[in-house]
């Protein structure tokens, strides 16, 4: 039986020592994010409250931000990485090596679960 971790430290502990490993696994709207590490095996359940798309500049516009992260999920889901964690802040940044395109959600909540 696995435990539930109610806190940030596990997945800011995993992009910091192997960043690489952390891939998008599903959306779930309205508001769920689920992230595998594939060195430790957790798994990180993120509730947000925003989403965004990061333009230039580190700009933010959430307009359209939902169905651009699901345009990649579905169509390179492979290619969708954790690129940013910022537990104080309250922020996942995602980066899309096949689209080129960045997203950033704002969380309230993140669980992680331990095998």
């Amino acid at each position: 039986m696995s435990s539930v971790v109610k806190s940030g430290a596990f997945l800011q502990q995993c992009f910091a020592v192997h960043p690489l490993s952390l891939s998008f696994k599903l959306l779930k709207l309205p508001d769920k994010v689920g992230i595998l590490c594939t060195n430790c095996k957790m798994q990180h359940r993120l509730i947000f409250r925003g989403l965004a798309i990061v333009m230039g500049q580190g700009q933010l516009a959430e307009q359209g931000a939902v169905d651009s992260i699901l345009k990649c999920a579905t169509e390179h889901q492979e290619n969708l990485r954790v690129s940013g964690v910022d537990v104080v802040r309250d922020m996942v940044q995602f980066r899309c090596r096949g689209c080129k395109m960045r997203y950033q959600v704002t969380i309230t909540s993140i669980e992680t679960y331990q095998p």
